[in-house]
């Protein structure tokens, strides 16, 4: 293949295209004016334009977790980046993967109206810092920026100084088109560990989080082999509706038919979740229960409440190798969904009318 030559902007245009981008959201200043216009012009790739720039990131998050894939934003350099700080915040905290592509002033310019600290910025959001080497490793450097989203779980700010944008760049594509990292469970004890636990569970749940999105059908499958209702977070709200023993969502907002599965638990086996206060009600959903957790990120393994079987790899992997083992062992199932009224975890809540106060607006009736 031979190397073609672009100016800058165009080049990192091209990187993202052949990345298999086809939305960028963002808004547009003089560090990225021109790589979106290539984005959008030349490429024919789709920018969806912000009112600030933490909607921008946000509409990014959004677009990941609904497509199981990166994000990709764009704002300009010094306040552009500091008004993102915020979601960047949430989607580290979050594990959502974003790229987000900024500008950076001219660091021969220190007094640049725009100048600001941007990777002490970063740094303190906790997402991570990268930066367009020069012209001759653009897309060398931005997949790399997309290979770690995706590894790391979390946004990635990728700064392209603006003196860059109309200089010269060899482009020979991408030196390999990074892929999502596959996770394969490891055997062992932890594997051994998970087996026995839900062997001797009598009224198991299956537990799934945002990071078992792309599991939903292997999940399912799971649950009904070894009996048990199905549940999920609250970011992944919605998963298994039409599943027949769906319980909602796990946690503080579930409902009262839920609770009273959830109350009579004796071991969760959770898929993808973070674990935090609200989806185990301050640690009340999963305290005198054993736990499974299964993630394929390693950090979020214990990283809230102490596992007695902590499993790394991809959720539908894992279960389809824990449905192995359990019938190769011939383990059947806790039939615990036999006892269980799907009707009344279907059923609408009937919420108090409020008809004491005539010209007023019953809340009950507005939000449903």
């Amino acid at each position: 293949m031979t190397d073609d030559i672009f100016l800058a902007h165009d080049a990192i245009a091209r990187a993202l295209r052949e990345l298999g981008v086809d939305t960028m959201f963002g808004l547009m200043g003089d560090s990225n004016l021109f790589m979106v216009d290539a984005f959008v012009r030349t490429l024919k790739g789709r920018f969806v334009p912000a009112t600030h720039e933490a909607g921008a990131v946000l509409m990014a998050m959004g677009h990941a977790v609904m497509t199981d894939d990166v994000g990709v934003a764009t704002v300009t350099q010094g306040p552009g980046l500091s008004n993102t700080i915020t979601p960047l915040i949430d989607g580290s905290k979050g594990n959502v993967p974003v790229v987000l592509l900024c500008g950076e002033t001219p660091v021969d310019d220190p007094e640049h109206l725009q100048a600001v600290a941007q990777r002490a910025l970063i740094d303190a959001s906790g997402a991570g810092y990268a930066r367009l080497r020069g012209p001759g490793t653009i897309a060398e450097d931005v997949a790399a920026a997309f290979r770690r989203a995706r590894t790391e779980r979390r946004p990635i700010v990728l700064n392209m100084p603006t003196q860059m944008m109309w200089e010269k760049a060899t482009y020979s594509g991408l030196p390999s088109a990074p892929r999502k990292a596959a996770y394969s469970p490891a055997e062992g004890d932890a594997i051994d560990d998970a087996i026995g636990i839900i062997a001797a569970a009598r009224r198991p749940l299956v537990l799934a989080g945002r990071g078992a999105i792309s599991a939903k059908s292997t999940l399912i499958e799971f649950a009904e082999r070894i009996g048990a209702p199905l549940a999920t977070t609250l970011k992944a709200k919605g998963l298994f509706n039409g599943a027949e023993y769906n319980l909602g969502v796990f946690g503080t907002l579930s409902t009262p038919a839920a609770a009273e599965v959830i109350a009579t638990t004796d071991c969760v086996i959770s898929f993808g979740a973070g674990l935090n206060r609200f989806t185990t009600a301050q640690g009340a959903n999963v305290s005198g229960r054993r736990l499974i957790q299964i993630d394929d990120t390693p950090t979020e393994l214990g990283r809230r409440h102490r596992p007695d079987a902590a499993i790394v790899g991809d959720p539908a992997l894992v279960a389809r190798m824990l449905m192995k083992w359990l019938d190769e062992a011939e383990i059947s199932s806790s039939c615990a969904t036999d006892t269980i009224d799907a009707a009344a975890l279907s059923a609408p809540i009937l919420l108090p009318r409020d008809t004491s106060r005539p010209g007023t607006v019953d809340l009950s009736r507005a939000i449903e």
